[in-house]
This record gives structure tokens, C-alpha cells and sequence, in this order.
């Protein structure tokens, strides 16, 4: 997820779905039985339309049927003459009194389906006969915006001739025909859009969606709240699709380039979420802030997220701030993909971050950009929020961890729902996280620094299985029989990480190599061991 997620995914539907199919099976006869009301000459002249038989239909006309009869959906010969996009029959209907604006029961006019084919032509014959540029579908969507959406621009310089209102919003989300056509790409529309006065700043409705701060099940971060999503201008839209023309076009007409969502995310961060580098430059280029604070995070902060090396690069040749702690994580879905900024880390910088997705050109370019690799977490209390409503008791997030830490924990997928765990192979998620520990220790960071619990770099990566991390650590120094707060040494782990992974092998997904056992062959003390002999003694 992007910012505003997904929005950055959520925000980029950019028109009434159900409307549109629904339409679609209307006119492609789902709710009209032919064969049962052929008898009747409305039913003749529609079934003659639909199949473009101008003799047909000439002949009907001439015998004097209603041009106006309606099958079952509201839908008259006229809607079918504009769904085909034939100019002649439609020529033949209108001179036969034809009503331009009828509506079918989903408020559908033939202008609308002239705009939703893409059709300038029909369109243009419409409105010059006299059809009312401005009816709109039951959910709002104007045949302008159909036509921003559709991307003819062509057809809304015609509507806008005729009268159509620039501005107008659908219902559901609020959204206008400028932020269509900006979010499908379509950037004739856009620059035709501007250049007839179309609002720069309309934002976007603000929608409450159930978020989570954490994409596990049963996780102590795992309670729901509120967020706010919505709220986008044009140009969030642009950030949000990575549409560069559209922002040079709604720039220079006066867009700010800092714009910002009601999340206090800037299109700059938005860009950076949801993936876009190229408009990160274009962004930067045009005055962006790269240190801008307003989400709680710095765009530094969700580029090394993304592990966007381009994005990182640009933020850092534009003066981003290498060392600035993230003040405040961002939501995500029950079980998603998004990517996230996880609340426990709260505090982290970069450089910290980039250790824990294990990105190891990524620190390279921050340490290069100024980036301290010795600033670890800081301690951070936070009540525990339980499933059940009730808040906890303080406990410490965070704890003071080194980048070595954070690298030797760390996951190179991002945490991205712990569906992606069947296909994660654990040999090669150890071959990563050794590279990364490689450049932290090469960098200078202590190699026995213990975080809040006691728990050093060797402790974390005995627990993981993680047998050649726990070598290298051991040939640079590591003490192999440190205890943490709860008297546990690096072997301890080791011991109970492999019992679990012999007791359950289908469902523990271990690396393959034996982290207990090179400990005992380093030398580590084996107190249980040693405790057995005593005992016998």
C-alpha cells in the first residue's frame, strides 16, 4: 500500500465500477428477451438498431413507430445507434424525432455511451442535434467525466463547447473529471481539462477505513483504528499513478508542488509510496521538499522502504536528511502486501531501516550521503492495545538496537503479510542477511552492543538458525556466552529455536543449517550440559 495506499492502491478507482458493467450487460440485451417481444414494432426498430440494419430501420421510421419505445432497461434505439457508434443510424433517429436525452434505469443517455465508446464524432453529432451535456449516471459521473475517463480529448473539448461543467463530481468519492483523466493517464484530456478552467485543488471525499498497524493476525500491535483516507487534488492523483505529464501540466498551471493530503503526506511522499521515481525527480525538480515531516516520516524514510536506490539518490543529492528518526508509522491492511512503515520502529533512521530490509547498497549510498551508521533506536514506551479493547501496561518499543541488530533480524520482503512466508526460501533469506551483516560490521558498529533486553546481534541470529551469520560473528569478535536480561546466551536460543524445529519441520521454516551446533564447536558453554554433569557428580 501507498500512501492513501493502496490510498496509495484504494484512491486510484477512479470510476463507479457496478455503473459501468451494469451498462454494458444492459445493452448487451442480459435483461431484454428478444424473441419474446418481436412481435412489437419498438422491439422491431431497437432489434434493427442493434443489429445496424439501416433498410430496416428506414422502414420502420417510415411506417411511423415510436422512436422513443423503450426495452425492458429504459434503453431506446437511439442508446443502441450510440453504443454501435454508427453516425447514420443515429442521423436517421434524431431527424425522427428521437429523444437526445432519455435515460435508460442507470441514467445512461446515448451521449453517455458516446463518451464511454470514446467517439468525438458521435458525441459531436449528439450535442449539435442538442443533447444535454450535463445528465449524469444515477452515481453521479458526468458524460465528461466518461469522456476524461475514456480519454478522447476531442470529445470533452466538444462537451465543454456545449456547456459541460468543468468541476462536476460523482457521487460516491467525490471526484472530478480533471483527477479521471489525470489518474488514467489520458494527458490530451488533462491539458484540455486546464486549459478550459478546470479546479486545481478539489480534493478528493475523506473516507474512515478500518486499518491495522501491523498485517499479522495476533500480533500486540494488532488492534484496529480510524483512518482517514481520501482527500486528493489533481495532483496527489498524478503522484499517486506516477503520471509526470500530468504534474508538469497541473504545475504549471499553478498546482503546488508541496500539496499535501490530509494525512500530511506531500506529493512527494506519495510518489515515493506508491512507487514512482521518476516522478520523485520530476518532483524534486520542481521545488519538493525532501525533508518534508508533515506524516510523521520523511520521504528518505519510505524510499529505503521501497528500496528505491534512484529515490534514494535523488532525495540525498537534493539535501534529504540521512539521519532523521521516523516519528510515526503508517497503516496497513489485514493481511496485505502494502508496504509499511512498522510502529515498533518508531525512531529508526534510514541507514537503520535499510539495515533491516537488509539492503546492503542502499546503507552504502546513505553512509556515502552522511548517513551516522552507529544511531540506534531509541527506547520508546508504548501501552500495549489487546484485542480485546483493553490497553496494557507500558512496555518498550524500539530499545535502543544497532543497524548490526537490525540487520541480523531483519526481513528483506518487508514483513509484506505472512502469506508470502509458503514461498520464502530460508537458505536464501540467510544469504541475504549475512551480506548485510558483512557491511554493518565493516562500517564500525560494536559488535556486542546489547539492545533493552540484553539480546545482542549473536543472540538474534543463533535464534534464527542463521549458522553462517553466527560463524562470522564469532571469527569478528562476538562473545559467544553473553547472557541477556532473562540469563539466556546465544546457545540457549540456539537450543530452543532447534527444538522447535524438529518438533514441528512441516510448519518451522528454518535455514538448513545447524546454529546450536556450531556453537558447541566455537566453544560456547552448554549449561544445561553442564548442569546435567554436576548433577550426576
Amino acid at each position: 500500500m501507498s500512501l492513501g495506499g493502496d490510498e496509495m492502491t484504494s484512491n486510484g478507482m477512479v470510476f463507479t465500477t457496478w455503473q459501468r458493467t451494469g451498462i454494458a450487460l444492459l445493452l448487451a440485451g442480459i435483461t431484454w428477451n428478444a424473441s419474446a417481444h418481436a412481435n412489437t414494432d419498438i422491439d422491431s426498430l431497437i432489434a434493427a438498431t442493434r443489429a445496424q440494419d439501416t433498410e430496416a430501420v428506414q422502414a420502420l421510421l417510415a411506417d411511423g413507430v415510436n422512436v422513443n419505445g423503450q426495452q425492458a432497461d429504459g434503453a431506446t434505439a437511439l442508446h443502441w445507434a450510440a453504443y454501435r457508434d454508427d453516425l447514420n443510424l443515429a442521423n436517421l433517429l434524431i431527424k425522427a424525432g428521437a429523444d437526445l436525452n432519455k435515460t435508460n434505469e442507470l441514467g445512461a443517455t446515448p451521449l453517455f455511451l458516446a463518451a464511454d465508446n470514446g467517439s468525438a464524432d458521435m458525441v459531436k453529432l449528439l450535442l449539435e442535434s442538442g443533447a444535454n451535456p450535463n445528465v449524469p449516471l444515477q452515481g453521479g459521473e458526468s458524460p465528461l467525466m466518461t469522456a476524461a475517463r475514456t480519454g478522447n480529448a476531442d470529445a470533452a473539448q466538444s462537451l465543454i463547447e456545449h456547456g459541460a461543467d468543468v468541476d462536476v463530481t460523482e457521487k460516491r468519492r467525490d471526484q472530478s473529471a480533471l483527477m479521471w483523466a489525470v489518474a488514467q493517464g489520458h494527458n490530451e484530456a488533462v491539458a484540455v481539462l486546464i486549459q478550459n478552467g478546470a479546479e486545481l485543488t478539489t480534493r478528493s471525499r475523506v473516507r474512515p477505513r478500518l486499518m491495522h498497524n501491523d498485517s499479522t493476525n495476533g500480533s500486540q500491535y494488532d488492534q484496529g483504528f480510524i483512518w482517514n483516507r481520501g482527500g486528493y487534488t489533481p495532483l496527489l492523483f498524478a503522484a499517486r499513478h506516477g503520471n509526470v505529464e500530468a504534474g508538469r501540466l497541473l504545475v504549471e498551471a499553478g498546482a503546488t508542488i508541496d500539496d499535501r493530503a490530509p494525512t500530511g503526506a506531500t506529493a512527494l511522499a506519495i510518489a515515493v509510496h506508491s512507487g514512482h521515481p521518476e516522478f520523485v525527480q520530476f518532483a524534486l525538480a520542481h521545488g519538493a521538499d525532501p525533508n518534508d515531516f508533515g506524516p510523521g516520516y520523511a520521504p528518505l524514510h519510505i524510499a529505503v522502504l521501497r528500496g528505491d536506490r534512484a529515490s534514494v539518490n535523488n532525495l540525498l543529492a537534493r539535501g534529504a536528511d540521512p539521519n532523521k528518526r521516523y516519528e510515526k508509522g503508517t497503516p496497513v491492511r489485514r493481511a496485505s502486501r502494502d508496504w509499511y512503515l512498522m510502529p515498533h520502529f518508531v525512531s529508526a533512521t534510514p541507514f537503520w531501516l535499510a539495515s533491516y530490509y537488509q539492503e546492503p547498497e542502499i546503507m552504502q549510498i546513505l553512509v556515502d550521503g552522511g548517513a551516522d551508521p552507529n544511531l540506534t533506536t531509541l527506547e520508546l514506551w508504548r501501552p500495549v492495545f489487546e484485542r480485546a479493547g483493553a490497553v496494557g501496561p507500558p512496555h518498550i518499543a524500539g530499545g535502543f538496537q544497532t543497524a548490526l541488530q537490525a540487520a541480523a533480524r531483519g526481513r528483506h520482503d518487508r514483513g509484506r503479510s505472512n502469506l508470502s512466508s509458503a514461498t520464502r526460501d530460508p537458505d536464501e533469506d540467510e544469504r541475504i542477511t549475512l551480506e548485510a551483516v558483512k557491511l554493518a560490521l565493516e562500517l564500525g558498529i560494536d559488535i556486542n552492543h546489547a539492545d533493552h533486553v540484553g539480546n545482542t546481534a549473536l543472540h538474534t541470529a543463533a535464534q534464527r538458525n542463521h549458522e553462517t551469520v553466527v560463524r562470522f560473528l564469532a571469527e569478528h569478535g562476538a562473545t559467544l556466552d553473553i547472557k541477556n536480561q532473562s540469563e539466556q546466551t546465544p546457545l540457549a536460543l540456539a537450543k530452543r529455536a532447534e527444538a522447535g524445529r524438529l518438533a514441528r519441520p512441516d510448519i518451522t521454516r528454518y535455514p538448513s543449517g545447524n546454529s546450536a551446533q556450531a556453537l558447541r564447536d566455537l566453544g560456547a558453554i552448554d549449561e544445561t550440559e553442564e548442569t546435567t554433569a554436576e548433577n550426576e557428580q
